[in-house]
């Protein structure tokens, strides 16, 4: 299946670099020291007609899952380990 698209075209050079390169982009941005707009141009990119994308969006999910199952059992541990150091902590009746 052939898909019809805009593509941006942007000249990229960084001060410290000897050599430019050209970059394709989805959207216009705007121009900056080191990157100016060259112009746009349609493009026509061939898809497989049989693509579906559920297989990819499933496994970003589950790897976003598994971030999410990492960060979590972090915070568990840094809570249990500082309920630990106060229960650690000899407790003086200042009343006394």
């Amino acid at each position: 299946m052939k898909v019809k698209t805009i593509a941006h075209i942007y000249y990229q050079q960084y001060s410290w670099e000897q050599t430019a390169r050209y970059l394709v982009m989805y959207a216009k941005v705007d121009d900056c020291e080191y990157l100016t707009y060259v112009g746009e141009q349609e493009i026509e990119i061939d898809v497989p007609e049989n693509y579906d994308p559920r297989a990819q969006k499933i496994a970003a999910l589950e790897k976003q899952k598994q971030k999410i199952m990492a960060d979590f059992q972090k915070s568990v541990t840094d809570i249990n380990r500082r309920i630990s150091e106060l229960q650690a902590l000899e407790y003086t009746d200042a009343a006394q």
